[in-house]
């Protein structure tokens, strides 16, 4: 039996997100309940999230490398909340899964944020070159 590797799924990167900043107490919770999905999907994306900077965790390590194997999340950082505040709104959700997420695009977490700042921008009237 071969190895199983899981894909970055976004949907549930934004989910695990809005859930740590409407989680009220300071305590960690080792696997958020995220309807429709597995808690070891849960708990991979977590990791990516702490990897990512998104998500202030204390990370568990193998006994055999410094490889972190879980997370125990607490709380969004400053580039966490950032990213809520981008992706808040369900019509941008919705078009940057479109638009820069859709499936065989070559796309980067940092071209998503860089994408939704020109879309807000461009709402805003602030794309203009001065």
């Amino acid at each position: 039996m071969g190895k199983e590797f899981m894909k970055r799924d976004m949907d549930l990167v934004r989910k695990l997100l809005f859930f740590f900043e409407e989680k009220e107490s300071p305590r960690h919770v080792a696997i958020p309940p995220i309807e429709g999905y597995d808690d070891r999907t849960i708990k991979t994306h977590l990791v990516l999230l702490h990897d990512a900077g998104l998500l202030r965790c204390e990370p568990v390590r193998s006994r055999s490398s410094e490889r972190v194997i879980y997370v125990l999340p607490f709380e969004l950082t400053w580039a966490g909340h950032d990213f809520v505040q981008t992706m808040r709104s369900d019509t941008l959700w919705k078009k940057a899964k479109t638009h820069v997420l859709k499936p065989g695009a070559s796309w980067s977490f940092e071209i998503l944020k860089e994408w939704a700042k020109q879309e807000i921008k461009e709402k805003l009237g602030m794309s203009g070159s001065s």
